[in-house]
């Protein structure tokens, strides 16, 4: 299975306030220990700015570093698709890119960016970010 992930309002809450940057990202790495066979590709929009490598440090650094091999990549980014781009199209374009044809689950705190209901979103508050609830609701879906 393949993970699809958001940083803002997952990794860390919008608005961090004194929280700080990443501070959700020890709860990635219990889903990531829990399902050994699970890899993550970044959906998130900082996949415009930074490489991958720079994304893989962000979300390891402080204790992470043995999940570094579970990143394999980054989505495309498609600007002609609508006012909001669609990560869902996205997702499509580097699954069949990449020859992928596995389960998959996005984790994102904008809904609006998927095609209504979309049966392989799990949806976070991004006012708190990822919290024990959501990585139990997760591990549900992926095992």
């Amino acid at each position: 299975m393949i993970l699809f992930l958001d940083f803002d309002g997952v990794l860390h809450p919008n608005g961090r306030g004194d929280e700080g940057l990443f501070c959700r990202v020890a709860l990635l790495w219990k889903i990531l220990r829990a399902c050994p066979d699970l890899k993550v590709v970044f959906s998130t929009s900082w996949r415009e700015i930074y490489r991958l490598e720079e994304m893989v440090g962000f979300v390891t650094s402080g204790g992470g570093k043995d999940l570094v091999p579970r990143f394999i990549g980054k989505i495309p980014t498609f600007k002609d698709v609508g006012y909001y781009p669609r990560r869902d199209i996205e997702i499509q374009s580097w699954l069949d890119t990449n020859g992928h044809s596995c389960q998959w689950l996005a984790i994102d705190d904008m809904p609006e960016l998927f095609n209504g209901a979309h049966p392989n979103l799990y949806v976070v508050d991004g006012d708190c970010g990822l919290t024990e609830v959501d990585v139990l609701a997760i591990l549900g879906k992926i095992k």
